[in-house]
């Protein structure tokens, strides 16, 4: 039963699915316990039983999150938090390769998965790389807009991950609590120029992503480019 649910399925009570499955309730609570400690159930107080969403394994390399749910079979998508414009701080010159005071769009977004927040991401890009960009492009994946618009097409990337807890304001966009641990992303995006397009830092829930990397000897590179501390 519970392989055939989508994951964030809430199920029916204890009590309705004793008696579709004739069974006791003792003995059903026993076999929601075994499948909760083998991580395909989990129980939210106060609200019931759901099934667990198994976490996004995600490559290191240039896939948006947009392809990372899809492969899981999840639907993308977004909700922005912020999008404005801003003149670009010393820090951010430097990071962007772009002359000082050069406006810069600041955007702030919600990513979700099957309706399930799974990160909030932050990203810096140059507003004369991307002019007529709108908040309203921002619902799907921002790489495909900037390829399908801009001819921007990320090719190399530098990304630094560290393990972290979130702020309670994070908290509570990702409907987590503060011991839940989660992945911090910063990420410095080139083109096939070693031109860089773009600056992010991104929180990713922990129960909810898996990174992995395979190293070889052939890797890409970025002139220049340094991943912001």
């Amino acid at each position: 039963m519970v392989s055939e649910l989508r994951a964030g399925t809430r199920l029916p009570s204890e009590r309705d699915l004793a008696t579709e499955w004739a069974v006791a309730r003792m003995t059903l609570r026993a076999a929601i316990d075994v499948l909760v400690s083998e991580g395909l159930l989990e129980r939210r107080h106060g609200s019931g039983t759901y099934v667990a969403f198994s976490p996004v394994l995600r490559m290191l390399g240039l896939t948006s999150f947009s392809q990372d749910m899809r492969s899981r079979g999840l639907v993308p998508s977004s909700r922005v938090l912020e999008f404005r414009t801003f003149e670009a701080n010393h820090t951010l010159t430097e990071q962007l390769q772009i002359p000082a005071g050069s406006p810069v769009f600041a955007i702030t977004r919600l990513r979700l998965g099957g309706g399930e927040p799974m990160a909030i991401e932050n990203v810096r890009i140059p507003v004369a790389y991307a002019p007529r960009l709108r908040a309203t492009d921002l619902e799907g994946s921002l790489y495909e807009v900037l390829a399908a618009r801009y001819k921007i097409v990320a090719s190399a990337a530098s990304v630094l991950i560290e393990p972290t807890l979130a702020d309670e304001r994070s908290c509570a966009i990702l409907n987590i609590d503060g011991r839940q641990a989660c992945l911090r992303l910063r990420m410095v995006d080139a083109d096939r120029t070693g031109r860089v397009v773009m600056v992010a830092t991104c929180l990713y829930r922990g129960d909810r992503y898996q990174l992995r990397a395979e190293v070889t000897d052939n890797h890409a590179t970025l002139n220049r480019a340094q991943v912001p501390s």
